[in-house]
């Protein structure tokens, strides 16, 4: 950041006293530019032992593998723009309803929190790639570790342990933290899900 919103003048770090810590801030208005992460909404979509995935079409992880995914967007639910992100990249339309929450990733390197959510399908749907996917597909787990996936590094066994709830149907919730872009530091713990009526509760 260079320039006050507010005013047009030059910002610069300041430590913020009451804060305890640097900002950016403007030495002429005195606002203070608070940056915050930004958020990241991603859907595993599955049918039957596999995983929608998109191929992408450009920098960052050109030509490598990823779950459909973006930043979302101001006025959406997570689920909303979860729901949004697989449309555009894949064609497939989903009640944001229907979308069950997965995983919630800290990625402090990067200033980025990802929250993902799962969305089980009973039948093949018809798929599209959208503009920044070249090709989207179905992947079974030995597919996902044939290709290219992108940033594979820093989720550790991720991709492993989704499978194995697939296989099982036993599926938790998943909170993990990235301490750096090459996955180092990398830890997680999964929360149990209770029966699907306490869940489904107030959808009534």
């Amino acid at each position: 950041m260079r320039y006050c919103s507010e005013c047009g003048s030059a910002v610069s770090r300041q430590l913020v006293a009451a804060e305890a810590r640097e900002r950016y801030a403007c030495a002429v208005c005195g606002t203070i530019h608070y940056q915050n992460p930004r958020i990241i909404v991603c859907c595993i979509v599955h049918w039957c032992d596999k995983i929608l995935m998109c191929r992408r079409a450009q920098e960052p992880a050109l030509g490598q593998w990823t779950l459909p995914s973006g930043y979302l967007e101001c006025g959406e639910t997570l689920e909303e723009g979860a729901a949004r992100e697989t449309f555009e990249e894949t064609g497939i339309v989903a009640d944001p309803a229907d979308l069950e929450l997965y995983a919630i990733s800290n990625m402090t390197a990067i200033e980025q929190i990802a929250v993902t959510f799962r969305l089980q399908i009973d039948a093949e749907p018809n798929l599209r790639a959208g503009a920044e996917c070249r090709e989207v597909a179905f992947l079974t787990e030995e597919q996902t570790h044939q290709n290219e996936i992108a940033w594979r590094e820093s989720f550790g066994d991720g991709p492993r342990k989704f499978f194995q709830e697939l296989r099982s149907r036993n599926f938790t919730i998943q909170l993990s933290t990235l301490a750096s872009k090459d996955g180092d530091h990398f830890r997680s713990r999964e929360y149990p899900i209770a029966s699907a009526s306490i869940r489904n509760s107030t959808r009534s």
